[in-house]
């Protein structure tokens, strides 16, 4: 089901169906920040990735001695969430354990997704309650899809010649991104990105091997930008992995920024899940809670 958040600025509609933003119009500017989800290069929008990031080695994880399956991303995107709260600026989303979640992560759960609606942007907070009586491992992280550069009604034009620009980091710095195979998990190669007055270009090819991975650099945010370096979106958050990533085919009009509390597997990894890189634990009755912000430019 959709629902529709609006202030002076922004119409915002969500969907209850993975809680995920579908559209954020641009009233005073008369133009589409999110991507169209158009099916020829990826049909979603923003989905949230809960428990799981990207793919783990041979699509399953080793739990106290039994061996689960794993979607890439989790389930937390192909799910219906309730609606536990909803006002004018403001809608809460919920979802908790079940027998179906149980056979494949063997967790009790409340996870609640909320957006507020705010002059500039939205604030999309997320909590983890574990609800059972033993330690909860999971791993949650954004995956929203910027229109790049944004969209006005009738026109369309390329993303290549965009820039991204990330925060946190020296404006100059050489940063490395991890890799991923063709299995869908990392690889011992790193690709070398230089940034030049705190952003690099999208070019053509940027994206033919996969997701941008960015671990433990210290990014506080990142932003898309115009060839002029002017922003148009920003992505704030305090997560310690980011993923910049989009469609290989150039023609693909969108990119998305992608804070991470979790990663997707190193090549060859056979541990408990307790031990995959960044996951976060909730003990018995503890609730784990994270944000971030999208600011949209004028």
């Amino acid at each position: 089901m959709k629902y529709t958040l609006e202030n002076d600025r922004f119409k915002v509609v969500l969907e209850s169906m993975g809680a995920e933003i579908k559209s954020v119009w641009d009233k005073k500017l008369e133009l589409e920040h999110m991507w169209s989800g158009d099916p020829a290069y990826w049909g979603k929008t923003a989905p949230f990735l809960f428990p799981f990031i990207g793919k783990l080695e041979n699509g399953q994880f080793l739990y106290e001695g039994r061996v689960y399956p794993a979607e890439k991303h989790g389930f937390g995107q192909r799910v219906e969430y309730d609606v536990a709260e909803r006002k004018e600026d403001v809608i809460r989303f919920r979802i908790r354990d079940t027998d179906a979640t149980k056979e494949k992560y063997p967790f009790s759960f409340v996870l609640e997704i909320s957006y507020t609606l705010q002059e500039d942007g939205i604030l999309e907070k997320w909590s983890v309650t574990n609800t059972g009586d033993k330690p909860m491992y999971f791993s949650l992280g954004g995956h929203a899809a910027f229109a790049c550069p944004p969209e006005r009604a009738g026109q369309k034009t390329g993303r290549t010649g965009q820039r991204v620009r990330l925060y946190g980091v020296n404006p100059e710095a050489e940063l490395y991104s991890l890799r991923i195979n063709d299995r869908g998990v990392i690889t011992e190669e790193l690709l070398p990105v230089q940034l030049h007055n705190g952003s690099f270009a999208i070019t053509e090819d940027l994206f033919a091997g996969d997701a941008l991975i960015f671990d433990q650099e210290g990014i506080t945010a990142a932003a898309l930008c115009d060839g002029e370096d002017r922003e148009y979106v920003r992505v704030e958050c305090g997560a310690p992995v980011w993923g910049i990533w989009s469609h290989p085919d150039s023609a693909a009009g969108y990119v998305c920024l992608e804070p991470w509390y979790g990663i997707c597997d190193f090549a060859g990894y056979k541990g408990e899940l307790s031990r995959r890189p960044h996951t976060r634990t909730a003990a018995p009755g503890e609730t784990w809670t994270g944000e971030n912000r999208m600011i949209f430019g004028e």
